[in-house]
């Protein structure tokens, strides 16, 4: 074979700008379609079922007797008093980490 037959040819400019224009409008029409049909179903909104979480609570107020104490709770369970020291911990002490060990270039 020889050379000449070997060597590709390109294409002609004309069929690839038209070939290019077509499938842009192509995309665009199949774009403008489905935007345009998202936008009707957005017109069209679902009822949306709201419901009311109702949370129970139970609130016991104690009233204490007669005789200054409390019904239902032993006299045990009391606050704690200023005898009973409050444990505070101690502050961490800050300690410095080790500096990075020098590096000279080498040769």
């Amino acid at each position: 074979m020889t050379e000449r037959s070997a060597r590709r040819r390109r294409p002609p400019a004309a069929p690839v700008v038209w070939g290019s224009v077509v499938l842009f409008a192509v995309l665009f029409v199949m774009l403008t379609y489905q935007l345009s049909s998202q936008a009707a179903g957005a017109a069209e909104r679902r009822q949306v079922v709201a419901r009311k979480v109702i949370a129970k609570r139970v609130v016991k107020t104690i009233v204490p007797a007669e005789g200054g104490e409390v019904e239902g709770t032993p006299a045990a369970e009391s606050a704690p008093t200023e005898s009973e020291p409050e444990y505070v911990a101690p502050e961490p002490e800050y300690v410095a980490p080790e500096p990075a060990p020098v590096i000279t270039a080498s040769s």
